[in-house]
């Protein structure tokens, strides 16, 4: 695998990343492989198969409002000629109620794509809270689920 396919790799990750985050889960969901795995910890277990991560994406998605995100400590690391390793600690924020933009969520993420054809589709994904033990992470998270759960 070339640099330029890591880059572009990157690339695409990130605008897909941002195209949920701005409340449109169709490029993150185009991009699942047939033998996708998924964990999350909105899941009660790991996920396996397009369909049943497409059915909790959408069970899950909702707008959230996201003003800005910010990617850290990325790692590329290619890990076969045609698969990629992503890793990142991965942030959102959204604006606060005086207009400061203020963190909503922090994930350690690990996501696997492989190329195929001229696109890019994820074959595993696993999310974590990055702050688990904070005493915010876990409510925040379950009031966004909650909310978008009950717009069904």
């Amino acid at each position: 695998m070339t640099p330029d396919e890591i880059t572009s790799l990157v690339e695409f990750e990130k605008s897909i990343q941002w195209q949920w985050s701005s409340g449109d889960p169709t490029g993150y969901m185009d991009a699942l492989a047939e033998d996708v795995t998924y964990v999350d910890p909105l899941a009660e277990r790991f996920i396996v198969g397009r369909d049943a991560v497409r059915a909790h994406l959408k069970r899950i998605h909702a707008d959230a409002g996201i003003i800005r995100q910010e990617y850290l400590n990325e790692i590329a690391r290619p890990i076969s000629d045609s698969e990629a390793l992503l890793v990142f600690t991965f942030n959102t924020y959204q604006q606060g109620e005086s207009g400061e933009e203020k963190l909503f969520l922090s994930w350690n993420m690990s996501l696997i794509f492989r190329k195929e054809g001229n696109g890019w589709l994820m074959t595993h994904g696993h999310l974590s809270l990055r702050n688990a033990w904070d005493s915010e992470s876990i409510p925040t998270l379950r009031d966004s689920w909650q909310r978008t759960s009950t717009k069904e």
